[in-house]
């Protein structure tokens, strides 16, 4: 019986001596790898960037951030943090990868200023233009807007703050619905991911500074600039939205197709989002609080322009893009709004009579 406790023993030793060379021969092979040594095409496979955008980010960002690629395959893969910092090229503990994900949502808030709206007449101009150039593109058009569900994992039941309840939405997920508007070009020109899941499309745009900044331009003359949205949204002077009648005119058709049409921007935009940065996915969900998701969520936004901006279209996003949707449709919400009314009508007279 001593005998064979003996040998257990030394067969545990062995063992944990085998797993110490082991960790050292991997923190050896790690130390003398880098992930951006990378053949291009495998790096984008893996972190849906190029190795020169990730480069130039570390670079620019500097003592902002990390010497590392925790986080850009955090964003790409979604996975868990311990599963993330167990990459061959990473191997950081758990709250290593933590710290690194705050670090870099932290730095990124500098960058914030490339999520834009239009503020002035020439930069409408130039958005309005995108729109009229698109297939069956109308005047007027100064942005595309959409609620979309990113999955975050329930809050604690005795969370006060963050009652789970209203998280719940009504697809059968905890999420935060998170608005979006878009230009003709897939660039995301404002974003909210301040509210819980449960909350209507509807019920986060009358909160909307962009709605206010349309509506004191209305006041102030501007009778030629709005957002095309779903019929989850409300009909208003700034917001145009599809014709709901059952019994709708020929020009009333044309109207809808073009409106449906140039309104798939959205859905594309927020459809390339989620293909690139998977961490957004439904099947993904953000495993942090709703302050924490929100963060990394307008995190995921800001590097979703900087491809634009530098030309990154990732060529097998397309094929990957999560049917998303809020389909909020169901619920439309037809304002009576006698102006938005005559502004649409308009529009419906002129351009698709």
């Amino acid at each position: 019986m001593a005998n064979r406790g003996f040998i257990l023993l030394i067969n545990a030793i062995n063992n944990d001596e085998e797993r110490n060379r082991n960790r050292i021969m991997r923190k050896q092979l790690r130390d003398q790898s880098d992930p951006l040594d990378m053949p291009e095409i495998q790096f984008r496979s893996i972190y849906r960037l190029s190795r020169n955008m990730v480069h130039n980010l570390i670079v620019s960002l500097g003592p902002h951030i990390p010497d590392d690629i925790s986080c850009p395959s955090f964003f790409s893969q979604g996975s868990y943090q311990k599963g993330v910092g167990q990459d061959y090229f990473i191997s950081m503990s758990q709250s290593s990868v933590s710290r690194c994900i705050s670090t870099v949502n932290t730095a990124f808030e500098g960058l914030y200023y490339k999520i834009h709206f239009p503020s002035n007449e020439e930069e409408r101009s130039v958005v309005k233009q995108g729109f009229m150039e698109m297939q069956n593109g109308f005047p007027g058009i100064v942005g595309a807007i959409d609620g979309t569900q990113i999955a975050i994992s329930a809050p604690s039941i005795n969370n006060e703050l963050f009652p789970p309840l209203l998280f719940y939405n009504r697809k059968g997920f905890y999420s935060l619905n998170v608005q979006i508007i878009c230009d003709s070009k897939l660039k995301i020109m404002a974003i909210n991911a301040r509210f819980p899941g449960s909350v209507h499309d509807a019920a986060i745009w009358t909160t909307c500074q962009i709605r206010e900044l349309l509506r004191n331009n209305y006041i102030d003359g501007d009778y030629s600039s709005w957002l095309i949205g779903d019929s989850g949204y409300p009909l208003e002077p700034w917001l145009m939205t599809p014709v709901s009648n059952n019994d709708l005119t020929l020009p009333e058709q044309n109207y809808n197709t073009s409106h449906r049409s140039t309104r798939n921007v959205v859905e594309r935009t927020i459809g390339v989002l989620k293909a690139r940065f998977r961490c957004l996915l439904k099947h993904r969900v953000l495993h942090y609080s709703p302050t924490v998701a929100a963060k990394i969520i307008y995190s995921c936004a800001v590097l979703h322009n900087i491809c634009l901006e530098q030309g990154e279209h990732y060529i097998h996003i397309a094929d990957e893009m999560e049917n998303d949707g809020n389909n909020n449709n169901i619920d439309a919400l037809e304002d009576n709004n006698n102006q938005g009314q005559q502004i649409r009508n308009r529009i419906i007279t002129t351009y698709f009579n």
